[in-house]
């Protein structure tokens, strides 16, 4: 999910619009969440934020799950 709309909610973390947004559980494969190799994923963006609330779902993930939200803020996050 994409949060550039001045109306959606900020990542809790950092405060900032966050472009995708992952929910991920201990136990979790990288192939099951990411699609592919965790690279592959995670250099598409600049930085990344985790936290167990979840903005989307207005609620607190358990104990085993994070949030992740994903940042691209320009020419770094497109090596």
């Amino acid at each position: 999910m994409h949060s550039h709309d001045p109306d959606e909610t900020p990542c809790p973390v950092c405060g900032k619009a966050y472009d995708q947004r992952v929910v991920v559980e201990r136990g979790d494969r990288w192939a099951d969440v990411f699609g592919g190799p965790p690279f592959s994923a995670l250099t598409k963006y600049s930085r990344r934020c985790a936290s167990r609330h979840d903005v989307e779902e207005e609620r607190a993930r358990g104990e085993s799950e994070r949030v992740v939200y994903f940042h691209d803020d320009g020419p770094a996050g497109r090596r």
